[in-house]
C-alpha cells in the first residue's frame, strides 16, 4: 500500500492561520532593531549631546579659532555619523570629548584669571578678617555715584559683631519692565544702626559683556559683594531707575545670625579660593538655595529661584516676609516699592528713608 507524504507542518497561531516563514523573521529582525535602538540610541544621544558642549568650550573656554572649531566640529560630527553603521568609531567620539572636557575640568580661576584686569564695579574683592568675637571686612564697597557710568570708587572697611545682628531685608530689583527676571540681594541691620548690603554677582574683565552662553564655560568668576546700601541700592532706585522692592524677613536674631555667619565664611572663601561663574549651576539665583536653607533645612528647592522675578513671591508664600494682617503679596509687593520712597523729599538716611512703612 502506497503511503501519501505528510505535508510539512506549520506552526499555528490560537486563530488558526498559519504563520508564515517570511513573517516570523520581520518579527524577529523587528525585535532586533528595537532591542539596537533601545540599548545604543541613549548612547549616540548622549555622544550627540557631548558633541554640542565640547564645540562650545573649544570656542569659548580655550579660545580656538572659527575655522579651527569649524574643523574640530565638522570632523567629530562626521565621526559619529559613521559610528551609526560602524560602532567602533563611537569610541573615537568619545575619547576626545573625554578629552576635551578633562581639559575644561582642570581649568582654575586662578590660572584663567592671572593676568585679567577686572572691570572696576568688580575691582576688589572683599576679604575678611576674625578678630576675637568681632570680624573686621575690607573692600567693602561704598561707590559715590553722580550718574550710572559717573562714580567715585570708593571702599571701606567694616568692623561689626556678629551678635549684634538684628535683622535680615531681601531687595529684589528688576530692569526693563522684566517681571520674571530681577536681582536679589540681602541687607544685614546691626543695633548700632548700620546695614551691610550682599550681592552675588558676575565678575567682569575689561572689555567683556556677559552673556548667558560664555557664561557656560569660565569665563567668569562669582563675587560676593558686600556694600553699604548707599551704594547697591542707591544705584539701582536713584541712577539706573530699577524697580527696587524692599522686604524685612520674620529671621529672628539668633537666625539673621546663622544666615551672616554664612555669608561671612562665603566671602571669605571665595576670596582665598575664587570659582567661576556658571550661567545655570553658579549664579546670583542658585545662592539664594543655599541661605533658604539655613533658614529652613527642609527647603528642597522651587522653580521660582531659576525666574528670580518671583523669588520675593516664593519668600511669601513660605512665610518668611512680614506683613500686614490678611495682606496679599499684591498688596505688599506695591507697598515695598523702595523707589517711591527713595524720592521723598527728606532729612533722613537713605537706609531708613527706604524702610518707611515698612
Amino acid at each position: 500500500m502506497k503511503m501519501k507524504n505528510c505535508p510539512e507542518s506549520r506552526p499555528v497561531p490560537e486563530s488558526g492561520a498559519p504563520v508564515s516563514r517570511w513573517k516570523r523573521i520581520r518579527v524577529l529582525f523587528g525585535r532586533s532593531r528595537l532591542h539596537a535602538f533601545l540599548v545604543w540610541g541613549p548612547l549616540y544621544l548622549l555622544l550627540l549631546g557631548a558633541w554640542l558642549w565640547c564645540v562650545g568650550a573649544v570656542y569659548y573656554a580655550f579660545h580656538w579659532s572659527g575655522a579651527s572649531v569649524a574643523v574640530f566640529a565638522g570632523t567629530l560630527l562626521a565621526f559619529w555619523l559613521i559610528s551609526v553603521r560602524r560602532r567602533r568609531f563611537l569610541a573615537v567620539v568619545g575619547a576626545v570629548e573625554l578629552a576635551v572636557i578633562g581639559a575644561f575640568l582642570a581649568m582654575t580661576p586662578e590660572r584663567m584669571f592671572a593676568d585679567v584686569v577686572w572691570q572696576k564695579p568688580w575691582g576688589r574683592a572683599p576679604t575678611v578678617e576674625f578678630v576675637g568675637s568681632r570680624v573686621m571686612l575690607h573692600n567693602v564697597r561704598d561707590f559715590h555715584y553722580r550718574s550710572v557710568d559717573d562714580y567715585d570708587i570708593r571702599y571701606t572697611d567694616f568692623c561689626i559683631d556678629p551678635s549684634t545682628v538684628r535683622t535680615v531685608d531681601v531687595a529684589v530689583s528688576h530692569w526693563d519692565g522684566l517681571q520674571a527676571i530681577a536681582h536679589t540681594m540681602l541687607s544685614f541691620g546691626f543695633a548700632d544702626g548700620r546695614y551691610l548690603a550682599v550681592s552675588m554677582e558676575t565678575r567682569l574683565p575689561e572689555g567683556v559683556e556677559q552673556g548667558f552662553l560664555p557664561g557656560l564655560y569660565h569665563q567668569y568668576e562669582i563675587l560676593m559683594i558686600l556694600a553699604t546700601e548707599e551704594d547697591l541700592f542707591k544705584l539701582r532706585t536713584d541712577y539706573r531707575h530699577e524697580e527696587l522692592y524692599l522686604y524685612r524677613t520674620n529671621a529672628t536674631p539668633a537666625q539673621a545670625r546663622e544666615l551672616l555667619d554664612y555669608v561671612i565664611l562665603r566671602a571669605d572663601s571665595l576670596s582665598r579660593h575664587p570659582e567661576f561663574y556658571n550661567s545655570i549651576t553658579r549664579n546670583c539665583t542658585t545662592s539664594l538655595g543655599p541661605l533658604l536653607r539655613v533658614i529652613d533645612p527642609t527647603f528642597e528647592g522651587d522653580l521660582r529661584l531659576l525666574l528670580n522675578g518671583y523669588s520675593d513671591e516664593l519668600l511669601f508664600e513660605l512665610g518668611y516676609l512680614k506683613h500686614q494682617e490678611e495682606e496679599t503679596f499684591p498688596e505688599l509687593k506695591k507697598r515695598r516699592l523702595a523707589d517711591l520712597y527713595a524720592a521723598l523729599p527728606s532729612e533722613l538716611g537713605y537706609s531708613e528713608l527706604i524702610r518707611t512703612n515698612l
